[in-house]
């Protein structure tokens, strides 16, 4: 019973990382910033991993995986980017 909640802790993990992706983007801590995104990326890989060998799916894991997705390769990927450009410019 408690086997189908594994993936998506580490969903959560990965939603975890790119949040702090953001907040430490937002502190000016780039280098901090790009690890947790690296890091989230290595959640993403291994939530669905575990899934397939566990051989749970769930509708609310894939939510959760879009979510994860979203904010850890999409707005924290983004807001370092535009970070980075007002730095340079």
């Amino acid at each position: 019973m408690m086997k189908k909640h594994i993936p998506n802790l580490i969903t959560c993990l990965n939603v975890f990382c790119g949040t702090l992706a953001i907040v430490m983007t937002l502190y000016g801590q780039i280098i901090i910033a790009s690890a947790l995104i690296l890091t989230g990326m290595l959640f993403d890989f291994f939530d669905g991993m575990t899934a397939r060998a566990l051989g749970v799916k769930s509708d609310m894991g894939k939510e959760l995986d879009s979510l994860a997705d979203v904010v850890s390769f999409g707005v924290a990927p983004a807001l370092l980017a535009y970070h980075l450009l007002l730095e340079t410019l």
